[in-house]
């Protein structure tokens, strides 16, 4: 980074700038692909987002749908549309979206989810889901998880099998606002395969799902995440176990007294009580986490 870079992201980021605000010098940097660098054009374009420099919107569009700008700088314009709202054209996003730049795509995604969800294009989203990159099809799921009630549960089980974890993530978190819209519409198999998934946020993510339809998942899977090696799927299986009351075996209350008592987590034995107290038929209140300091294997993880 130049000198005069330095400079000026310095005056962008530290100091309060006074009125007026020198907007025009400030869009002969955001102009000038040649001596400025990028970082400084970024915080340049951002600077003129959030004060809303009405002469600069022309430009800062000029700037972003040129393919010939650094794909960086597009990106982060891009995640700035964000902040003009209204006064950008309805069929920008669209266009961002068709772009060769798969780290655009992603962002103008990622502006999409933040719009009305009654307005966001299911069918323009969907061919994302399976897009060659994997933060494109992340981005997707989302995207399709912002439209609520229209949500389809189809390609967010689908992706529950997709190669890059990122994206199982995305999807495994989406079944649980999938299983709370459309409850017995889901179907069981999906989210038990993905209950042994390799990546602990996925079998956390499906945990937190299957605690949505207590009575109709098979306490065995949920039992058997008990000793998970990493301790947050165990905690989200005691929370799960909490919710399903009676329907937890006997069997199961001397692994529950076990860890209520000699677990070295903190959060787990806490877990492990409220697991005790549910399955014994008394209503919990909300869970309260204590100040507490975490161990090793927690620090780890």
């Amino acid at each position: 980074m130049r000198k005069n870079d330095r400079f000026y992201l310095h005056l962008l980021q530290e100091c309060q700038i006074e009125e007026p605000l020198p907007t025009q010098a400030l869009m002969a940097i955001l102009a000038d692909w040649e001596t400025s660098s990028v970082f400084l054009r970024m915080e340049v374009a951002h600077t003129l987002a959030v004060v809303e420099a009405e002469e600069a919107l022309e430009l800062f569009l000029r700037v972003l749908l040129n393919p010939k700008e650094d794909a960086w700088l597009r990106e982060t314009m891009t995640w700035d549309l964000t902040i003009w709202g209204e006064r950008i054209p309805g069929d920008l996003l669209l266009t961002l979206l068709a772009d060769p730049e798969p780290a655009v795509c992603a962002a103008a995604l990622e502006v999409l989810r933040e719009r009305p969800s009654q307005t966001i294009p299911l069918e323009i989203v969907l061919p994302y889901c399976t897009h060659e990159e994997k933060y494109v099809r992340e981005a997707a799921i989302k995207t399709l998880l912002a439209t609520e009630q229209r949500v389809p549960p189809e390609p967010i089980l689908a992706a529950l099998g997709d190669p890059e974890p990122q994206v199982r993530t995305a999807a495994s978190y989406g079944c649980i606002s999938l299983v709370e819209l459309f409850g017995d519409q889901i179907p069981l198999e999906p989210l038990l395969e993905a209950l042994r998934d390799e990546y602990p946020p996925v079998r956390e993510n499906i945990l937190g799902a299957l605690g949505k339809i207590p009575l109709r998942i098979p306490v065995e899977p949920v039992a058997a995440a008990l000793t998970d090696s990493t301790y947050y799927v165990r905690c989200a299986a005691l929370e799960t176990l909490s919710v399903m009351g009676e329907r937890v075996p006997s069997s199961l209350y001397p692994i529950l007294q076990e860890m209520s008592g000699s677990d070295p987590s903190p959060q787990m034995r806490q877990r492990a009580i409220r697991a005790l107290l549910a399955v014994h038929g008394m209503t919990l209140g909300p869970l309260r986490l204590p100040i507490i300091d975490f161990t090793l294997e927690e620090l780890g993880e």
